[in-house]
């Protein structure tokens, strides 16, 4: 390990806002400092004049832009800087390195049509054993199949594709790095997990071109420099790739993961792909991590539920409720209340979130949960019931009984939710770091500049660095 005092800018983008973590590493541990944020968008003006919602991807770079000259101001010397986004989500760019248009929504309305579309052509259980993938409607594989649909002839003039990490990369080394990260790429449906490289046959047999998949490289790896001479580093570029990678989970124990945000992602690190039919049938997916690793995983709606909510409150109430008052109601609420199915699609974009979980508890002849709290109580209960059904099914996959649950991410931070979680799984729950995306990009920056020797000793870092919470 290095003994001299390094800083490293951690660019970890979400659904709701992008921000700015300044890292500084004094060789045995790792401290964080907030740079700045923005928001990335999702509101109803990213709908634009064509009908489709978009992420704004040229603001963003610019805010992008700032972050880094602060975080230079702020540190002196930049050692380093990488960039973890969600996944699934990319930009075509032409031979000059532009964006055709700007990268369509995962939220976007003409993907589930998509998927319908190709699984008439692409039988799922084929997909599933190429990619092990779980089905989607936003998955790239069916965005791609959407674009070209819509705008015919898109495709064949892309020369590149870049997911939405690598294309700010691309943007940050100024057009020169036109590589693809494994982990975000491995959220397409259209990368072997066993090979971990690109099956262009499933887009050949939907009549798409293929040309434009980029390159592959290990999260760890470097891509250039800015036009200052900052190292731009390759980290796990898909967020939740690099929240396990800080997972602070001691050797030799069995655990399970829960990054808990805007989305839930339930899962255990697998060495190897798990591909049997139960697995496809319980909608697991095979997601590919650092050092070579497999994220064995379900996605769940996550807080989107209560984020969702609390955007149709104020419309309804006429008032912003913050989180902390939205969770001191659902702990006064009942008990015992109503559940939804919170892996159901119908929560994906409903046009009122607090509408159409009522209307779901409503079909299910359950009671409807009509106040603040228990609306919010609903969403967390149901959650909780989410994680013990994906544990009890990836105890049954794998053969063993987990002996700890460890949530990091954003949602670390929730406490009722992890009371909630711990009791429902009758497992110890271990919360934290909640910075957990931010602390695993830095530190794959560290392993990819050889300031750290390996992932290991880079979970070691996370676990003596950050405290954590038992439930």
């Amino acid at each position: 390990m290095t003994t001299t005092a390094q800083q490293y800018l951690a660019l970890d983008l979400g659904a709701e806002s992008g921000r700015g973590i300044l890292g500084h590493f004094d060789g045995d541990r790792l401290t964080l400092e907030e740079v700045g944020r923005f928001a990335t968008g999702m509101g109803e003006g990213d709908v634009g004049p064509d009908g489709v919602r978009r992420w704004e991807f040229e603001r963003i770079g610019r805010e992008i832009d700032l972050l880094v000259a602060q975080a230079q101001s702020q540190a002196g010397t930049l050692h380093g800087v990488g960039a973890d986004t969600w996944g699934v989500d990319f930009g075509l760019l032409d031979t000059s390195g532009h964006l055709l248009e700007a990268p369509v929504h995962y939220r976007d309305t003409q993907h589930p049509p998509a998927m319908q579309a190709v699984s008439e052509i692409l039988p799922p259980e084929e997909i599933w054993a190429l990619t092990g993938l779980q089905f989607l409607p936003f998955n790239t594989l069916y965005q791609l199949y959407a674009r070209q649909a819509r705008v015919p002839g898109i495709l064949d003039k892309a020369a590149h594709l870049l997911m939405m990490p690598d294309l700010i990369h691309h943007r940050l080394t100024n057009g020169r790095s036109l590589i693809g990260e494994v982990t975000n790429a491995g959220t397409t449906q259209l990368v072997n997990p066993r090979s971990r490289t690109w099956e262009p046959s499933l887009l050949t047999r939907l009549g798409l071109p293929s040309h434009f998949l980029p390159e592959l490289v290990p999260a760890g790896s470097y891509l250039g420099v800015t036009n200052s001479g900052v190292p731009v580093y390759a980290v796990g570029t898909h967020d939740t790739a690099s929240a396990v990678a800080a997972t602070p989970a001691a050797p030799g124990t069995r655990w399970a993961f829960l990054s808990s945000g805007t989305w839930s992602l339930m899962g255990v690190e697998l060495q190897e792909p798990n591909l049997t039919q139960k697995a496809f049938e319980y909608g697991f997916s095979n997601e590919l991590g650092v050092r070579g690793t497999v994220r064995f995983l379900k996605n769940i709606m996550g807080l989107w539920l209560v984020q969702e909510c609390r955007r149709s409150l104020a419309r309804s109430e006429g008032q912003e409720f913050s989180y902390p008052e939205l969770i001191t109601r659902a702990e006064a609420a009942p008990t015992g209340g109503p559940l939804v199915d919170a892996t159901a699609h119908r929560f994906l974009a409903p046009a009122d979130m607090a509408a159409e979980i009522r209307a779901a508890c409503r079909e299910s002849g359950q009671e409807v949960p009509e106040g603040i709290g228990p609306l919010i109580r609903c969403c967390l209960d149901s959650l909780a019931a989410a994680y013990k059904e994906a544990l009890r099914q990836m105890e049954e996959l794998q053969g063993v009984k987990f002996e700890a649950l460890h949530i990091v991410g954003g949602g670390a931070q929730n406490r009722l939710l992890n009371q909630l979680t711990a009791t429902a799984c009758g497992i110890p729950v271990i919360a934290g770091p909640s910075e957990a995306t931010a602390i695993g990009n830095i530190l794959g920056q560290l392993v990819a500049s050889g300031n750290v020797g390996n992932w290991e000793e880079a979970r070691t870092i996370a676990r003596l660095s950050f405290p954590t919470e038992r439930f």
